[in-house]
């Protein structure tokens, strides 16, 4: 199987191992997904397989959605929920509103700093390896986007029922008086955990995540995302059903060629081509051949070049079970 699945992850499952999974049951010999969500997150998580794996550098840039609680007046040492308590501060009786005022200052280019607990490396150790293993290091920061934040629900509405679903809600327990829900858009490597403890600071009492729940990736929807469970309960033969249209998510519509075109890709020539208005060199460019991708090229001087072959291509809309 060539093409994407889109995962509903559960909570407690590691995007890694939600991905081995899509791939044992899939029978592909490779895969990868768009984009880590921690353990205890759920939601949206695109599971590539086979050749879309090459797909990966021209889909990972999209924008992000997501629903997240926090709690305020604690703060954990991971910034979640999983983490332990380092501090309990008084909430101030108009945190909704310190909230509402500080918001739109953090739209727009952030410079955020990386958790301690975070797959990120030093000198090619994770983060969170060395915080678990209690070593000190230094901190680091990175320029992050954050597109919009809404602050969602009334004083006497509770959580939003979307929030709720898919597990992220089996933690009731924690959600208090003072938990607040918030609708994040936001560029690829952005923690919504340090935003999240970022915003406690700014209302003056810290918080840390109850729940996250990611809801978009680009052109990509939970809703239409399957889980495990489900995909478990489909028989081997009906599993390419399950594989997505690419045509929404492309940054941009495929090169056509001709057999004989691609032949020539295939070893490596590069061929004549007529860019589209708009297209720098040196730009990326999918090419198809008929309804399938089958190259990553790369436009130069009036031809393109190959990048990536795809060795059997990916069907840019899936043929479904019995058709």
């Amino acid at each position: 199987m060539h093409g994407i699945v889109l995962i509903d992850k559960a909570a407690g499952w590691t995007s890694n191992r939600t991905t081995r999974r899509v791939q044992r049951l899939c029978g592909a010999k490779s895969a990868g997904h768009l984009g880590t969500l921690d353990p205890f997150a759920t939601g949206l998580l695109p599971v590539m397989l086979g050749d879309a794996t090459r797909l990966a550098p021209l889909l990972e840039g999209g924008t992000k959605v997501y629903l997240a609680e926090m709690a305020l007046g604690v703060t954990t040492d991971t910034l979640d929920r999983e983490g332990e308590v380092t501090a309990t501060r008084d909430v101030p009786p108009d945190a909704r509103e310190r909230l509402r005022t500080v918001l739109p200052q953090f739209v727009g280019t952030l410079r955020q700093r990386i958790p301690d607990y975070s797959a990120a490396k030093v000198a090619g150790v994770r983060r969170c390896d060395l915080a678990r293993a209690g070593r000190q290091v230094d901190p680091k920061y990175k320029d992050v986007v954050i597109h919009s934040i809404r602050l969602l629900g009334g004083e006497e509405e509770g959580p939003p029922s979307s929030v709720l679903s898919s597990g992220s809600g089996t933690h009731s327990a924690q959600r208090t008086a003072h938990s607040l829900f918030l609708d994040v858009a936001c560029g690829p490597g952005t923690y919504v955990r340090q935003l999240v403890a970022d915003l406690g600071e700014a209302v003056g009492c810290g918080a840390h995540v109850v729940s996250l729940r990611r809801i978009a990736v680009g052109a990509f929807r939970v809703d239409e995302a399957v889980t495990i469970a489900r995909m478990e309960s489909v028989a081997p033969e009906a599993l390419s059903g399950l594989l997505v249209d690419l045509r929404p998510c492309l940054p941009s519509p495929p090169a056509s060629v001709g057999e004989s075109e691609w032949q020539d890709l295939s070893r490596g020539k590069a061929i004549p081509w007529t860019a589209s208005a708009g297209t720098p060199d040196g730009a990326a460019v999918l090419v198809a051949v008929g309804p399938v991708l089958r190259a990553i090229a790369v436009a130069s001087g009036g031809v393109l070049r190959p990048r990536r072959v795809l060795t059997s291509g990916v069907a840019l809309t899936p043929r479904r079970a019995g058709s």
